[in-house]
């Protein structure tokens, strides 16, 4: 709850400003969350850095990351691939601009 307070929900209200402008804009969210969570951290805010980067061997006892199975490292690679395909063209072919007040325009990853 804390983290949609501070971030997500500012956030969102940015996102549906530029997109009632006209603009094409694009939202994702970050929901992998460690399988093991003992302190039920959830999806935490910049959680999604190691798998953007491919840094998870610089975490190795970060409770945030969990474990780093294939299936991370997959998701990692996935969610690299279309953000860095937004960074060089401004859009991402499998990634629906966003429209304001509609949460389905949400690219979720995890």
């Amino acid at each position: 709850m804390q983290t949609d307070e501070l971030f997500r929900n500012g956030a969102q209200q940015v996102a549906d400003h530029h997109g009632a402008d006209g603009n094409a804009t694009y939202v994702y969210q970050f929901d992998n969350h460690p399988t093991q969570d003992p302190g039920r951290l959830g999806a935490a805010h910049c959680v999604e850095l190691p798998f953007l980067f491919g840094t998870f061997d610089s975490y190795p006892y970060s409770p945030m990351v969990g474990t780093r199975s294939d299936i991370e490292r997959a998701l990692g690679r996935s969610f690299a691939t279309a953000v860095f395909a937004f960074v060089a063209t401004g859009s991402a072919s499998d990634w629906l601009p966003y429209v304001p007040a509609a949460t389905a325009r949400i690219r979720h990853f995890g």
